[in-house]
């Protein structure tokens, strides 16, 4: 027998799908940000109707809803995408926009989504320059009604200047902030978060080593009971970089180990974690180090071990290897901020092997394509946030037997929006982050400086 769908209902799914595959390229998301949507007078409760009017892309649409299915509506024009999976009743394709995200009391030049997170129903966005750069992080979590924010974090000490949020990490029950503290003369710092049935609390706060002044860099990735912070001082002091493991015990957070590579101060620009393995980028350092290089740890019996040391294929682009990091099983991506492409690292039986070098489809220099990414299985996600006049990408890849390909490029909306500033998977389910700049020269004559944005999308 076929399913019936009552005929209001239907219009209004009718009504969102025409919007959304206008000519134009609007979804109903967009039509109502840029408040095209016009509701009419509410008539006396006796007339038993609501009219609403919706325009998007040259479609006129009026229809009325009845007042028993008013609050269906509202919940179905404030959240386009009911389901993770299906819209209606058609399977969502892969790279459909399936959310978008804002701070709630955000505004241009607070750099949210420059870091982003994501574990299962739980995204985590940080703003580092919120609140005269103290920084916040916030967390939005899906429900019925789609994806909404359910949290804002602070560390318990932060103040201006400590970019609390440029760096996130969430697995599970547990949120990490990474704060550099890069304009107070503070160390920096990374705060851990717990969920509790009264909401997220702070749980432990993490120190550098020593007591050095301005940490230029933060870096953390978390995935378990295993936390990892990545410190490095490429201008004041100069020292080595180092990389911290954390892991829960049941009284709290300890450190576990120190990583380190060779004496430069680009060791743990980046890291990442998946069970027992971590990775660390090192980016060139000359003299010491001329290229960049991604060092792979194992936890054993005994401790942390060095396992391999990853080389980019590209010697003449390996400046910036090891700018960007990811890890996902016996799946590796190491990234860099410039030209080259982003390698894919395989673990057998007898190490780690070079497996593919991924580039987006319409990619050229200066994009930016592999300075941030991310991986979930066999799919990863690249943000290309300099692409397109910095309106910013991202690309989608899918990894088979056949080898690694692209399957979808994600295209931001904000001019100067520097989508793909960062990404994170989990799952069938990229975030990328949308950070557009307020910095004196790094926006065009002529285009506003918007919020940032943080966008879900199926992998």
């Amino acid at each position: 027998m076929a399913e019936f769908e009552d005929p209001v209902l239907a219009s209004i799914r009718e009504a969102a799908e025409a919007a959304e595959h206008s000519p134009l390229g609007f979804s109903l998301e967009d039509v109502l940000a840029e408040g095209s949507v016009r509701r009419h007078r509410e008539r006396p409760q006796s007339a038993h109707r609501f009219g609403v009017v919706l325009v998007a892309a040259a479609i006129l649409v009026v229809f009325f809803v009845p007042l028993p299915h008013l609050n269906l509506f509202k919940r179905l024009v404030s959240s386009p995408n009911p389901s993770p999976a299906t819209r209606g009743s058609r399977t969502l394709a892969i790279g459909t926009r399936l959310a978008e995200l804002r701070g709630s009391d955000t505004v241009a030049g607070d750099y949210f989504g420059a870091a982003v997170a994501i574990d299962g129903n739980t995204a985590v966005v940080g703003a580092f320059d919120h609140d005269n750069d103290a920084g916040r992080a916030y967390v939005f979590s899906k429900t019925a009604h789609g994806w909404e924010q359910t949290a804002e974090l602070k560390g318990s000490d932060t103040v201006a200047g400590d970019d609390f949020g440029v760096a996130v990490g969430i697995s599970g029950s547990t949120i990490v902030v990474g704060a550099s503290s890069y304009e107070t003369s503070s160390a920096g710092r990374a705060y851990v978060f717990t969920k509790t049935a009264s909401g997220w609390r702070q749980v432990a706060e993490l120190t550098g080593p020593g007591s050095r002044p301005i940490q230029e860099h933060i870096s953390v990735a978390i995935s378990g009971a295993t936390l990892v912070v990545g410190w490095n001082y490429p201008n004041s002091p100069p020292a080595p970089g180092v990389a911290w493991v954390y892991t829960n015990t049941a009284t709290g957070w300890r450190r576990s180990a120190m990583l380190r590579g060779p004496s430069t101060t680009s060791f743990g620009y980046s890291v990442a974690v998946s069970g027992s393995t971590v990775i660390v980028g090192a980016i060139s350092a000359p003299p010491a180090q001329p290229l960049g290089v991604a060092y792979v740890f194992t936890k054993t019996v005994t401790g942390w071990r060095q396992s391999a040391k990853l080389h980019s294929p590209d010697a003449a682009n390996a400046f910036s290897f090891g700018f960007s990091t990811a890890i996902s099983g016996s799946t590796a991506l190491v990234g860099s901020d410039g030209s080259a492409p982003v390698y894919v690292f395989t673990k057998t039986a007898t190490g780690w092997r070079t497996a593919a070098g991924l580039k987006g489809s319409d990619t050229v220099t200066g994009d930016g394509f592999g300075s941030t990414l991310a991986t979930s299985g066999t799919t990863a996600v690249v943000g290309a946030p300099e692409s397109a006049d910095n309106i910013g990408r991202a690309y989608l890849f899918k990894g088979t037997a056949k080898g690694w390909r692209q399957v979808a490029e994600l295209k931001g909306t904000v001019a100067q929006g520097y989508f793909g500033s960062s990404v994170a998977m989990s799952g069938a389910t990229a975030i990328v982050g949308s950070a557009p700049s307020s910095g004196a020269g790094s926006v065009h004559v002529g285009y506003p400086v918007s919020r940032g944005r943080g966008y879900l999308f199926k992998a």
